[in-house]
């Protein structure tokens, strides 16, 4: 039986899809197959070992074909829990992910096809799930070229190439005592003003989470970390977390908090009004 004579049958098909990850010289595999499942040497083009992927609760929505390219975004959830997908929810800097599908069906394994390709956009939390926002390679290739804003604060997302600024470098570390809803207590964070976190990291193991308030020893996270909950509460652990600061994206923070203003990217001196009809501008 030949993949395509699987793909038109009525009956005979039992499709199962592959997901490929690629960032830089990391690679992921998962599939949407209960078990693991290993694709033959040659079964994948240009792979000449067999390759084993993971299975997961992953899945996809529609793939649609448009000839407007900002109508052909796919969105691939994982549940909320998931180690690979939780490193979205923070801040990326330069890194992109890149995403190839691939179809199959299960009496022909020696055949898969590429059904998709395109690379990881955003990432939001839905419930329980975690849903990437994809966008298609085709899509990359249409985008506009100047995209830059005219605008007060700071156009350049924190830590992100037109920043220029490597979060590494500003990463401090320090213990989580204990949690409530999406406040955790880091003891260290107090040395430092109300507000020095707010709009910055928090990592544990890895993981990430964005910081929406700090006041005190409490930081207040966008989303709950199940893993450095788990933590907390294991009396035989640390929870050790490293946290970078935010920004308020304004030109006298950058200067006095980071000393990056060479790499500001707003126009804080744009007048209210238009000098030559009187209209406002901001």
């Amino acid at each position: 039986m030949t993949y395509d004579f699987a793909e038109t049958s009525t009956a005979e098909g039992r499709p199962y899809f592959l997901y490929l990850f690629a960032e830089g010289d990391h690679v992921w595999r998962f599939t949407s197959r209960a078990a693991a499942w290993t694709s033959p040497a040659g079964a994948i083009a240009d792979e000449a070992e067999d390759l084993i992927w993971d299975p997961s609760a992953v899945s996809h929505g529609s793939i649609v074909q448009s000839s407007d390219p900002r109508r052909v975004d796919l969105s691939v959830t994982f549940p909320l829990s998931d180690p690979f997908a939780r490193r979205y929810l923070g801040p990326r800097g330069r890194a992109v992910t890149t995403l190839t599908i691939f179809r199959g069906h299960e009496q022909v394994p020696t055949e898969v096809v590429a059904h998709w390709k395109g690379r990881v956009v955003s990432a939001r939390v839905e419930g329980r799930r975690i849903t990437l926002r994809c966008e298609s390679l085709f899509t990359s290739m249409r985008r506009e070229g100047v995209r830059a804003k005219y605008q007060r604060l700071c156009r350049h997302a924190l830590y992100s190439r037109g920043c220029r600024l490597d979060i590494e470098s500003f990463f401090v570390g320090g213990t989580a005592s204990a949690h409530q809803g999406l406040t955790i207590t880091v003891p260290e964070v107090a040395l430092l003003p109300n507000g020095w976190f707010r709009g910055g990291v928090l990592r544990h193991a890895g993981l990430l989470g964005f910081i929406t308030g700090h006041a005190g020893d409490a930081l207040t996270l966008s989303g709950r970390m199940p893993d450095l909950e788990a933590a907390i509460d294991d009396p035989e652990a640390l929870a050790l977390v490293e946290i970078a600061p935010g920004c308020d994206l304004r030109r006298d923070t950058c200067k006095a908090k980071f000393g990056n203003l060479l790499n500001f990217g707003g126009f804080p001196d744009i007048p209210g009004r238009n000098p030559f009809g009187g209209t406002s501008i901001v």
